[in-house]
């Protein structure tokens, strides 16, 4: 999946506009109303993820983070959903306050179909995003996380079974399950 220029700035607008209006103006998301959508594709059902960080002089901090895994609204309206709620409602952070707007940076990672991933050895890191499943836990790290957080395979394995709340080694247990997926990332509108 390719997107143009417009059609990444237009994804891209969507969160700034939910930045600006819900947390900078006190709006509702069912307040807003957004342009049609420039080409049918970023009316599809898909997942994505929104993500802010905070600059603090020269490092980024993670702000918030919150994604739908699978498509279940339009690719536009999930990132809408997607940017008011990692605003919001990511559990690990307090709201966004207006003062912080200047400092957020954000991303939109447009998620690609889940491939079963039978063997650790075909996750390619950095390339793939991967879900988890043991035990009746779930947890996910976007294609980026490991390279950011500067990550071995066997780390990113460990730090996904504690994301699911199970131990470190949780992801070599036989129950244990693996998907893959790619990850379209659209960063601040600078594309």
């Amino acid at each position: 999946m390719e997107f143009s220029k417009q059609e990444k700035n237009y994804l891209l607008d969507i969160v700034r506009l939910v930045l600006t209006s819900c947390v900078g103006a006190g709006k509702k998301l069912e307040e807003l109303s957004f342009s049609a959508v420039p080409d049918p594709k970023l009316a599809e059902k898909c997942g994505a993820f929104v993500t802010y960080h905070i600059k603090n002089g020269s490092e980024k901090e993670l702000r918030g983070c919150i994604g739908h895994m699978e498509g279940i609204y339009p690719l536009w309206e999930t990132v809408a959903r997607m940017a008011y709620s990692a605003a919001f409602h990511d559990t690990r952070f307090l709201p966004v306050e207006k003062k912080e707007l200047p400092f957020i940076d954000y991303e939109i990672t447009v998620l690609t179909p889940f491939e079963p991933c039978e063997k650790i050895e075909d996750i390619e890191l950095g390339t793939h995003g991967i879900l988890f499943e043991c035990l009746g836990r779930r947890a996910v790290f976007l294609p980026q996380v490991p390279a950011e957080q500067g990550w071995d395979k066997t780390q990113t394995l460990e730090f996904l079974a504690l994301k699911a709340g199970l131990s470190k080694n949780a992801w070599q247990k036989s129950e244990a399950k693996f998907f893959v997926f790619r990850g379209i990332v659209l960063e601040n509108g600078l594309e």
